[in-house]
């Protein structure tokens, strides 16, 4: 655990390395103390079709919902955002200084009751 989905419009101005980013987005995890390395799944999915506001050409998004069990206090949840957000900006500079760009971080809970894995070894 977690799960991590990045998404994002496509019409970014920026094209980073996507799995590189999905690297930073864990090793930001596993500096907080709070996650395993092997213990975090990261995937992109951009997005051909999508809306946003009255559909102008210049608006995009790319969003990060990182799914944890559920138990995490608000603060430590802000922190990881806190912690995940600069990430997303080093990542899309030019994209954010010229277009209407919304870069969200969201930590959201996986019901632990009805959460079950098998992993294999």
């Amino acid at each position: 655990m977690p799960h991590c989905i990045l998404e994002a419009s496509d019409n970014l101005l920026d094209q980073p390395d996507w799995p590189g980013l999905l690297l930073a987005i864990n090793g930001t995890l596993v500096a907080t103390g709070l996650f395993q390395a092997a213990d975090i799944k990261s995937r992109f999915l951009r997005h051909a079709v999508f809306a946003i506001g009255d559909g102008a050409a210049d608006q995009a998004f790319v969003t990060l919902n990182v799914q944890i069990l559920g138990g995490r206090t608000d603060d430590v949840k802000a922190r990881l955002s806190e912690a995940l957000l600069p990430v997303l900006t080093a990542a899309f500079p030019r994209t954010f200084a010229q277009m209407k760009c919304s870069l969200t971080v969201q930590i959201t809970d996986i019901h632990s009751p009805s959460y079950r894995r098998q992993i294999s070894y």
